[in-house]
């Protein structure tokens, strides 16, 4: 299956985020995730997309925007990138194989150059009701690998002892798998998709992909 990639520091695709606005949420995109939301100025965001801070508050009236914007469409896209890369008719066990690797793909490509800081983390930030609907998109994740993990325990092929234990788990190591990687280094990204892929089978007791 044909991989695409995600530029580090980019939220979606190139190409998608051409125009004013699309340039604000790429800006902030990457000094989010590298200095944190308070240690992110909205001139320093601004000087960043080419524009000044005036620019940008007629496309986003608050920092609080552009960070809720950013954030739902991190995880739109992400989740059009997992479910496309997820086999519809496949057994558990390279369904799940398939999640990790996108998950860990997703981290690596996205947050690795400069990622000091989760999407998770960077979320904690918003005011609660912005929390709320974030949190709508973010559970879609664990529905999927949770329906894998329990697909594959009904079947026999993985061992559980506690199936939303292992759901928080696996998804976890997959969202933080972006603090040590960089590229250039002793790992290239599909190697570390198969250790991730390796360590995720092993959890829940299956047997390794040949």
């Amino acid at each position: 299956m044909a991989r695409s990639s995600l530029p580090p520091g980019r939220i979606v695709p190139a190409g998608s985020n051409n125009d004013a606005r699309g340039r604000l949420l790429d800006a902030a995109a990457q000094l989010f995730t590298e200095f944190g939301y308070e240690g992110t100025a909205v001139t320093r965001i601004a000087k960043a997309a080419g524009m000044t801070p005036a620019n940008m508050y007629w496309h986003f009236p608050s920092k609080q925007d552009l960070l809720a914007e950013m954030l739902t469409q991190m995880y739109a896209w992400s989740h059009e990138y997992l479910v496309t890369r997820l086999p519809a008719d496949g057994d558990p066990t390279t369904r799940l194989a398939a999640y990790v690797r996108a998950m860990v793909h997703i981290q690596i490509e996205a947050l690795s150059e400069s990622g000091n800081h989760s999407y998770l983390t960077l979320a904690t930030s918003l005011e609660p009701k912005r929390r709320e609907e974030l949190a709508k998109q973010q559970r879609q994740f664990l529905v999927i690998l949770k329906e894998i993990l329990e697909d594959g325990s009904t079947a026999g092929v993985f061992a559980l002892r506690d199936i939303t234990v292992t759901t928080f788990a696996i998804l976890q190591m997959c969202e933080y798998s972006f603090l040590w990687f960089r590229s250039g280094g002793r790992l290239t990204v599909e190697e570390v998709e198969d250790e991730y892929v390796a360590l995720a089978l092993r959890l829940v007791g299956a047997a390794p992909q040949e």
